[in-house]
C-alpha cells in the first residue's frame, strides 16, 4: 500500500486527482498506434477519442513501446481507481 500512497501523492500534485483516470496516447512521433499512457485530458476542448499529448494534457505521459503493453497498462489503473 505504501507504493500506491506514494503514486497517488505524485499523482495528486502532478495531474490534480489522487486516482486519474488513464488512456493510451502517441508519445512517439511517427507510431501509426498509441504507445504510451497519460491521464484523461480535462480539457473540454480535446477530443477523447485523440490520443494526442497537447500542452493542456496533464502529466506525466509514459511511453510504453507497445500499442498492446499501454492499452493493458491503461485498463489496469483504470481498475485501479476504484482501490482503497
Amino acid at each position: 500500500m505504501k507504493t500506491r500512497d506514494t503514486a497517488r501523492a505524485f499523482l495528486l500534485a502532478a495531474t490534480g486527482e489522487a486516482r486519474p483516470e488513464w488512456r493510451t496516447a502517441f508519445t512517439t512521433d511517427g507510431t501509426a498506434e498509441p504507445t504510451g499512457i497519460a491521464p484523461v485530458c480535462p480539457d473540454e476542448d480535446h477530443d477523447p477519442d485523440d490520443g494526442s499529448v497537447y500542452p493542456c494534457c496533464p502529466n506525466p505521459a509514459i511511453e510504453c513501446l507497445s500499442p498492446e503493453i499501454a492499452a493493458h497498462l491503461a485498463e489496469l489503473l483504470n481498475a485501479d481507481r476504484g482501490a482503497k
